[in-house]
């Protein structure tokens, strides 16, 4: 009887094992990068949220005033430290084209993780206003989270 057990043909138990000692490295890198890709979006739905906030609160020049500066994506590359406290590494002006931007997001993730580390993209008019507003949103985050 064991023997028919442990044969290995089509719809045996033996079979079955084998299958999924296959697919579970698949299914794993599935996974991840699944995962990865829902971190990337939600970095950029919170960057956007971040953005449409300090539009709404009417950052609009007094009339007569010099004309307003554009506001620009920048990857703010960095370590938080905790208590809204953010030790900024780098900060890069983001490309205009999302798939470029993409790819340059997923680089500047990939290294600052080794590093414990992570990457925000920030819209400002400057790199040190993208720093300045990523301290800003890391303040705000630790508020928001703090009982």
């Amino acid at each position: 009887m064991l023997l028919l057990v442990l044969a290995d043909y089509p719809g045996s138990l033996s079979r079955a094992v084998a299958v999924e000692q296959w697919r579970g490295p698949y299914c794993r890198t599935a996974a991840a990068r699944e995962h990865e890709y829902a971190r990337r979006a939600q970095t950029e739905a919170d960057s956007l949220r971040a953005q449409a906030r300090a539009r709404s609160r009417g950052r609009r020049p007094a009339p007569g005033s010099a004309a307003p500066q554009v506001e620009r994506p920048y990857f703010v590359v960095g370590q938080w430290k905790g208590g809204g406290e953010v030790d900024v590494w780098h900060v890069e002006e983001a490309p205009a084209d999302p798939d470029a931007r993409a790819d340059a997001h997923e680089q500047h993730a990939s290294d600052a993780e080794t590093a414990f580390g992570s990457v925000n993209v920030v819209y400002a008019t400057s790199p040190q206003a993208a720093a300045d507003q990523a301290r800003c949103e890391a303040r705000q985050t630790s508020e928001r989270i703090r009982p």
